[in-house]
């Protein structure tokens, strides 16, 4: 099987055998790709914490017909921290569950695996996990072409002109939560086939 090496972040992990573990991993290169990781659930598996959810990884793998498998796996950036903190680590699952959902197997999508990346690390830095949650959510509307800015009350408009930008990634109050959330949840919901109301704190 011919192999290759790609970055990776790793969006959800799961027991496959007694010994293996299956993983969903995006790819800065592929999109979101399927792979086992051989005697991962081993005591003595060499991957260590690596293969956990927001791992963000070199990784070499062989390339299979459904599945590939990883061969190696080597640290660009650890997001343990986010998983010690409640609020953090809700954010960062929402996040990992929508890209899951929302990407289609083995198809690029480079600008949202920066988007994916820059998230988890507001996240790490200590941001605000709602704001960031709704940083996404509107970056990611408008990468998809959803975004309605004329659905937005005027204030918001213009802070969310600095979230397109990049320039602005702004602390939202509760009011403006909630008035994203409004708007946006049901285009994600449909976009991804899941109710993601039931995956954040509304």
């Amino acid at each position: 099987m011919p192999s290759y090496k790609t970055e990776a972040i790793n969006l959800r992990t799961k027991r496959f055998s007694e010994a293996d573990k299956l993983l969903s991993v995006f790819t800065r290169e592929r999109g979101k790709v399927s792979a086992i990781a051989k005697s991962a659930c081993k005591p003595s598996s060499k991957y260590g914490g690596r293969l956990e959810v927001f791992g963000y990884n070199n990784l070499l793998l062989a390339a299979g017909k459904n599945l590939d498998i990883i061969s190696q796996v080597e640290t660009i950036e650890s997001f343990h921290s986010i998983r010690e903190k409640e609020g953090s680590l809700d954010a960062g699952l929402y996040i990992a569950k929508v890209l899951f959902y929302f990407l289609e197997e083995r198809v690029p999508r480079e600008a949202l695996f920066e988007l994916f990346l820059g998230c988890l690390r507001l996240l790490k830095e200590g941001f605000d996990p709602d704001s960031v949650a709704r940083i996404f959510d509107l970056r990611l509307a408008d990468i998809e072409g959803f975004l309605p800015v004329e659905s937005f009350s005027s204030n918001l408009r213009h802070r969310i002109g600095g979230v397109k930008s990049g320039c602005d990634m702004p602390n939202f109050s509760k009011e403006e939560i909630r008035n994203i959330d409004l708007v946006l949840v049901p285009g994600i919901s449909e976009h991804v086939g899941k109710d993601v109301s039931l995956w954040k704190n509304m």
